[in-house]
């Protein structure tokens, strides 16, 4: 009878993060690749290739700031990659154990146990929000070692920072509201939840392939200026109230970081320091900066960025839609530069046809045949032109039928210059089994309707399938290689050790899956299990074959993804 065992965090076991095989804790390198583990974390840090919490395997020391020290690990209960986040502030720790635990300086224990609740409290929080469209996703908290682990999804792709340093040019106003629209409502979500993030930034905004995500959470401590942790507030995108110790923060701290991460993507320049405004407020409004920018955006992130709390908007979609859809006197006060251009044309054929209608007058009470001649050709003249006009008048009014969006790629949408001319886009997100990744689903107002030019389309888009097939030739494969694909399709799972007391398979490969080869599952949601085989007994070793080298690997995170962490 075959016998299961899961492979989970046994006792004394790690995870090589070379060939993510389980090995005893205490090794010095691992018996089936050869990795040395060497300890290279700074001094007063967990040491490398520990096991914390019997759960998770130590890795490299990636970050250190006023709140702590932030660690690459591994989840041995299903070889996934996290990060993780502990609280040992500088200003209040003074040492740690042999074993570990955290030990506060004199006279700071009491603080020490207060601050590290708000940590706690905060990442539970988190934990129980979940995984949330624009937010990087909080896995775990774990209390040992006498204070607390925050677990979380490593930050995927590049900061906005270096995206926007990449470009020769501010993003348009499609392409900020395309970029930033998850993470406003990342913003939103914790808000519902009770909870403030602080340190809204392009530095904490990663660009993933599922779309923006915000990362470096972190307590009131951290980001405010006077308080009893080594502060880290980032100049241009902090709230005025952060940099005042007197002063309480609140949801329209972030929505100043918001207004602020708004201009820095509109007009390619960061915006001047709240602490520096408060002085000498001389930051130009983004329509100054860039000319091509709608009045109206550049109103609502001027009123995002306001230095009085309460004339900010009140909440994270109240700024979006501002930003989305202008107002009726922001659609008549706050024009672009094309409408000027039009205005500054209409102005001067009005001036014509007073300066023609003068002429003609003139010449009619001098009486002569030549003067009426000329009159006669100036009236007509006149006509020509004000009927021009009148023509032109109603040519601005006239609707225009909404276009068919239903079935075409987003992107090529906003990338129309007919369209862009036309129409202003608001876009949400939908899983569908019948669209792909980035096809318009629905549109509102529908195919057919008649609007004015310049009014709003809301573009429903597909965010491609909600669940994903287990590879049908994923029996046979390699440990590595089959965690490698799963890992590809965002499909969660966990390995399981399966008898091959026969050696009837082929060492530490797929035997079959639970759900089973070509099913589906939804991703991020249903754990399949992985029957890896086992080694035989030593009377069939000829057949052993050894874990998977590194080639057949999930890749490792890397080296500019894991220095720029914002945790």
């Amino acid at each position: 009878m075959e016998r299961e065992r899961k492979v989970t965090a046994l006792p004394e076991q790690i995870i090589c993060d070379h060939c993510m095989s389980c090995v005893d804790v205490g090794l010095a390198e691992c018996p089936f690749c050869g990795t040395k583990f060497e300890n290279r974390n700074p001094r007063g840090t967990l040491p490398a290739y520990s096991l914390l919490a019997g759960r998770y395997t130590i890795g490299s020391c990636i970050a250190v700031d006023g709140e702590g020290v932030t660690y690459q690990a591994i989840d041995c209960t299903n070889a996934h990659r996290v990060v993780i986040k502990e609280y040992v502030p500088v200003t209040m720790c003074a040492a740690r154990t042999r074993e570990g635990a955290v030990v506060p300086r004199a006279g700071k224990e009491v603080l020490f146990k207060t601050t590290r609740m708000d940590f706690v409290d905060l990442y539970r929080s988190l934990v129980t929000l979940g995984r949330t469209e624009g937010l990087v996703t909080v896995l775990d908290l774990v209390e040992t070692n006498n204070t607390a682990y925050a677990v979380r999804e490593p930050d995927e792709g590049e900061t906005l920072q270096a995206y926007l340093d990449a470009r020769e040019e501010p993003l348009t106003q499609e392409e900020a509201l395309l970029l930033l629209r998850p993470v406003v409502y990342g913003v939103e979500a914790m808000h519902r939840m009770g909870l403030l993030h602080r340190g809204i930034s392009p530095e904490t905004v990663f660009i993933t392939p599922a779309g923006a995500k915000l990362s470096g959470y972190a307590t009131l401590g951290l980001r405010n200026a006077g308080g009893e942790l080594k502060s880290q507030l980032v100049d241009g995108y902090a709230a005025p109230e952060q940099y005042a110790v007197a002063e309480f923060d609140g949801k329209y701290t972030d929505i100043y970081s918001l207004g602020a991460l708004f201009y820095r993507a509109l007009t390619g320049h960061t915006p001047l320091a709240a602490n520096l405004r408060r002085t000498n407020d001389n930051m130009l409004p983004a329509h100054r900066v860039n000319r091509e920018l709608p009045g109206y955006v550049s109103t609502a992130i001027g009123r995002a960025m306001r230095l009085t709390p309460s004339e900010r908007p009140q909440s994270a979609s109240d700024l979006l839609a501002a930003i989305t859809t202008p107002s009726r006197m922001d659609h008549r006060f706050h024009l672009t530069t094309r409408q000027w251009k039009f205005v500054a044309i209409a102005a001067l054929g009005l001036f014509l046809v007073i300066l023609l209608s003068i002429w003609a007058i003139l010449s009619a009470l001098g009486g002569s045949e030549e003067s009426s001649s000329i009159s006669e050709s100036s009236s007509s003249s006149t006509s020509q032109i004000s009927s021009s006009q009148s023509s032109s008048s109603q040519s601005v009014a006239k609707e225009v039928s909404v276009p068919n969006f239903v079935g075409n790629k987003y992107q090529d949408i906003i990338d129309s210059d007919t369209y862009k001319e036309t129409f202003l886009f608001t876009t949400e997100y939908e899983y569908s089994d019948d669209y792909d990744e980035g096809v318009v689903i629905r549109q509102e107002p529908a195919f057919g309707s008649k609007v004015l030019p310049g009014a709003t389309v809301k573009l429903i888009v597909s965010k491609g399938s909600e669940y994903a097939t287990i590879p049908t030739d994923i029996v046979g494969l390699s440990k590595g290689d089959a965690q490698a694909v799963l890992n590809e399709r965002n499909i969660s799972f966990e390995i399981v050790d399966y008898s091959n007391a026969d050696g009837k398979y082929k060492a530490y490969t797929v035997v079959k899956t639970d759900p089973e080869p070509g099913q589906k599952v939804k991703m991020n949601d249903t754990v399949v299990k992985v029957y890896v085989a086992t080694e035989p007994p030593a009377s069939s070793s000829s057949e052993q074959t050894p874990p998977p080298t590194s080639s057949s690997q999930i890749p490792e995170t890397s080296s500019s993804q894991v220095t720029t962490d914002g945790t």
